[in-house]
């Protein structure tokens, strides 16, 4: 049997390149690492790079000059907001700001649901047509199921296979005057949809309902970039 050998990093040559600005390449070219004049290696986030690539969308409800109505009580068959990922793709969610306002009821919630399946029946309104974050949109996205409607989606029961990732809840009942109420989640460790899968979003409140408005973001490929 050969020696195993260890290798350290001053036994492999690497390339670096000091300057205040990178060097551009044609795509899947090589080049050399860029560096500050320091020394100090200089890295893109993940998310700046998906971006730049044109692997990151968007959407809202539909009409940004119309706001939603929230669902009163919870009712795991009809989401607020119910987005399909087909088989073949993977979605990895970025965000989702939902702004709400005259939050007259008691015990307002948002609550963010995932399941490995397609539950989306029938009914809803198309979300705002999904936009790529890079204008020249090098990539569509494969997503056709993106709904969002007061109470008129119908669902499957996620059930024992849902994952429950945020829940907001309010007690308190807001007058019209209060200041808006921002829910925002970025998540630190992002789920990973490989479709077929679901995203819900449940926006409900005891005895009266909220007004909200929302955009979501998210980055998508091919399954078999991923898996």
């Amino acid at each position: 049997m050969s020696d195993v050998q260890l290798v350290t990093l001053k036994n492999i040559d690497l390339s670096v390149r000091r300057a205040t600005a990178p060097e551009r390449d044609t795509a899947d070219g090589t080049g050399s690492l860029w560096a500050s004049r320091d020394g100090s290696l200089i890295t893109m986030p993940w998310l700046t790079a998906m971006a730049m690539e044109g692997r990151v969308f968007n959407t809202s409800h539909a009409s940004p000059d119309t706001k939603m109505t929230a669902a009163v009580n919870y009712d795991a068959t009809h989401p607020s907001v119910c987005i399909v990922v087909p088989a073949g793709v993977v979605m990895i969610p970025v965000s989702l700001n939902l702004s709400c306002e005259d939050m007259a009821g008691t015990d307002n919630h948002v609550t963010i649901i995932t399941d490995a399946g397609d539950l989306y029946s029938s009914g809803g309104t198309a979300c705002a047509a999904v936009t790529n974050l890079r204008t020249d949109s090098p990539y569509s996205s494969a997503l056709t199921k993106v709904y969002a409607s007061d109470s008129a989606i119908t669902a499957t029961d996620p059930g024992a296979g849902e994952t429950n990732l945020f829940t907001y809840f309010n007690a308190f009942a807001d007058a019209t005057t209060s200041p808006p109420v921002n829910v925002n989640w970025a998540p630190a460790a992002p789920p990973v949809l490989v479709g077929p899968a679901s995203f819900l979003v449940y926006v409900y409140g005891a005895s009266t309902a909220a007004e909200y408005g929302f955009a979501f973001q998210w980055v998508e490929l091919p399954k078999n970039s991923v898996v």
